[in-house]
């Protein structure tokens, strides 16, 4: 801070009062300031700059690393939160870095309210957290106390994907599941729901399977194995149906001329023009806004005395080019 000070010929506590964006400077001068910063590659320490001022102000979000629904998600709150005012830190969960892990490092950082992406938490834990910082959940709904959470409409989700293929003759439809999952049980629900609404409760069946290509690629395998391939697959999520996809086409089994496959989620990946998959749209803009705005509330002036929300967003269907009317066997 001393050396941009100095190449701008102005006190350290003027670029201070730059950098904390604090009254106290003329636009002239906080345009000098950041010029001079950029041009000595000077990156202030985020970080430490909040643990000095002790300000509980920034905003923590976990999320999947591999999961590209919820980089979209995580792009959106970045989009409808006021940086300036509230600061996002990320800490992401992998395989080798659990939920656990990633919530300590936000607590650790002061975060005044943390935003949880599909949390396989348990509802307890959440509202325990909840007892001294706001908790939003996106993706998953939480029946507990102070626990806010967004999510989208699985189990209609799913009865649009049933509908869509029943509409196009489909009657031998298996589902993949993962009620692991957030929204996992709901969508097998919707599942169950949408199969008895239109009659094929006898023809159609729900499979456990996953959340990755690999686990779309196993339940694949063992339906072929068994000699009980369906008309149509409807993954847990995109990167299930993708590996469904793949194991297919390996298998010498053309898609969707005698197997229609849809995902969930509409991610980027359905959308890829070598895939062009039918998927379950969910809106990662409206859920990240929703979010957004729900911890505005919570770290507000009187946020702590809010009633639990829960707040349901729509999902819809976006039709490609891997779904089509069965072929007669």
């Amino acid at each position: 801070m001393r050396d941009v000070a100095r190449a701008a010929g102005v006190s350290p506590a003027l670029v201070s009062i730059v950098f904390r964006e604090a009254a106290g400077a003329s636009p002239r001068t906080r345009e000098k300031v950041f010029a001079t910063a950029r041009s000595l590659g000077y990156v202030r320490d985020e970080r430490a700059r909040g643990l000095r001022s002790l300000q509980r102000d920034s905003i923590g979000i976990t999320f999947r690393l591999d999961q590209p629904f919820q980089a979209a998600v995580v792009a959106g709150v970045y989009d409808a939160v006021n940086l300036a005012a509230h600061p996002i830190v990320t800490s992401p969960t992998s395989e080798t870095r659990d939920e656990e892990e990633a919530l300590s490092d936000l607590i650790a950082n002061r975060c005044g309210a943390v935003i949880v992406l599909s949390s396989r938490l348990p509802a307890d834990r959440l509202a325990r957290i909840a007892d001294d910082l706001p908790v939003v959940s996106i993706a998953r709904t939480v029946d507990a106390p102070r626990v806010d959470w967004v999510a989208s409409d699985e189990r209609g989700g799913i009865r649009l994907a049933v509908d869509h293929l029943v509409e196009l003759g489909h009657r031998d439809i298996v589902y993949l599941s993962d009620t692991g999952s957030a929204g996992g049980p709901e969508r097998l629900e919707g599942f169950h729901d949408a199969v008895l609404a239109a009659g094929i409760r006898d023809s159609a069946r729900a499979v456990g399977a996953g959340r990755t290509e690999d686990a779309g690629s196993a339940a694949t395998l063992r339906l072929l194995d068994a000699g009980r391939l369906p008309t149509a697959i409807v993954g847990f999520n995109d990167r299930c149906a993708l590996g469904v996809i793949d194991t297919l086409i390996r298998r010498g089994v053309r898609v969707p001329d005698e197997v229609s496959v849809v995902g969930f989620d509409d991610s980027e990946v359905a959308a890829r023009s070598m895939i062009r998959m039918t998927s379950v749209r969910q809106d990662p803009i409206a859920l990240a806004r929703a979010a957004a705005e729900r911890v505005m509330l919570r770290v507000g002036p009187g946020g702590g005395d809010l009633p639990a929300a829960g707040i349901v967003k729509p999902t819809s269907l976006t039709v490609r080019s891997t779904t089509a009317p069965p072929r007669v066997r």
